[in-house]
């Protein structure tokens, strides 16, 4: 069974019926491998709140101080 080649002209977000390979969506995203792992890294955390606090809100929130653990 042949593969149907993608149409770049619709691009694989519309082309439903299309199987483009792995290597065909990166030419057309026009994207490749990370060769910096800085571009990962974001700062996204206010340096005003602690790591601690959010983690303490999240078990709160998560149910985990509740009397009743399956509440």
């Amino acid at each position: 069974m042949r593969r149907r080649q993608m149409n770049r002209s619709k691009g694989p977000y519309f082309d439903f019926d299309a199987d483009p390979s792995l290597d065909e969506i990166v030419a057309q995203q026009g994207k490749g491998p990370i060769t910096d792992l800085s571009e990962l890294h974001g700062e996204f955390w206010p340096e005003d709140e602690r790591i601690e606090d959010f983690l303490a809100a999240l078990h709160d929130w998560r149910g985990h101080k509740r009397a009743d653990p399956a509440a």
